[in-house]
């Protein structure tokens, strides 16, 4: 994965990444993503491509609607949601969000079924 849809919804700059997807038994899943590009070394930055950076994906309902309140108190969206274009996801739209303290959250709004 990576390229423009990468690009607009992470905010990191010609990004690639590897993806695995764990399901655990009680159906947690857990995503696991390796960047190829970006800051490589010195301190962490809050790009989401930068080694040791780590964030937290939440599904949402209403992805505008969740952005408009992160925003309200704080937050800013680091790109415009996009629906995901392959894979087990496909159509999901995400977006990441990070706060003041350069904590980023995904935000996934699941396909509509």
């Amino acid at each position: 994965m990576g390229g423009d849809f990468l690009h607009q919804v992470t905010g990191v700059d010609d990004p690639s990444v590897k993806t695995a997807i764990v399901r655990a038994p009680d159906g947690y899943v857990v995503e696991l993503l390796q960047y190829s590009r970006g800051h490589q070394n010195g301190a962490v930055s809050s790009g989401a491509g930068s080694i040791g950076a780590a964030h937290l994906a939440l599904t949402v309902k209403d992805i505008h609607a969740a952005i408009a309140r992160v925003e309200a108190v704080g937050w800013k969206a680091k790109g415009s949601p996009l629906p995901i274009a392959g894979g087990p996801r496909k159509g999901a739209l995400v977006a990441y969000v990070s706060g003041p303290d350069h904590i980023t959250i995904e935000l996934m709004q699941p396909r509509a079924r």
